[in-house]
């Protein structure tokens, strides 16, 4: 059986599959169980959320409260590749505005928003943890440092 919210289409079995295996830990399968769920869905819906809650015994809002504690987990929906531009002390002193102003030309987006295609969500994080690499970005899951306004529109494939 699939289910459609309004914005959203899901396959339930999928779904309660992945939250069986997590079923039996309780509140300490919460956080694996999100990740898992969001790893095949793209973001956690309102109905996602209920079903975690009823099966694992944890109310909505701890559900809530750890998604919005997690910066990788999305209760909206997100693009397929999410670029995360570094803006700790290290980037910043070594040019992340200037990679973050490239990163919004040539997607025509600000940090937080995602283009029309739902290709691209841009974020501005407080730090990646690649401090050598300044300034840096993720894309996916793939790390690129040393990044220039003319890498980015390399990067996006858009020169």
């Amino acid at each position: 059986m699939t289910e459609t919210t309004e914005t959203f289409t899901y396959d339930y079995p999928a779904i309660e599959a992945i939250v069986t295996r997590h079923e039996a830990k309780g509140r300490a399968g919460l956080l694996p169980c999100l990740q898992e769920i969001q790893a095949f869905t793209g973001w956690l819906t309102p109905d996602i959320c209920q079903l975690v809650g009823r099966r694992l015994d944890v109310p909505l809002a701890d559900i809530y409260g750890v998604i919005d504690f997690y910066t990788l987990l999305y209760r909206e929906p997100v693009g397929k590749t999410i670029i995360r531009v570094c803006d700790d002390m290290a980037c910043y002193l070594n040019g992340s505005e200037e990679v973050l102003s490239s990163f919004k030309k040539w997607l025509g987006i600000g940090p937080g928003e995602t283009t029309p295609d739902g290709k691209y969500t841009l974020e501005v994080h407080p730090c990646l943890g690649y401090c050598d690499l300044a300034p840096m970005a993720m894309m996916g899951d793939d790390v690129h440092g040393h990044l220039t306004p003319d890498k980015v529109a390399d990067l996006l494939e858009v020169k």
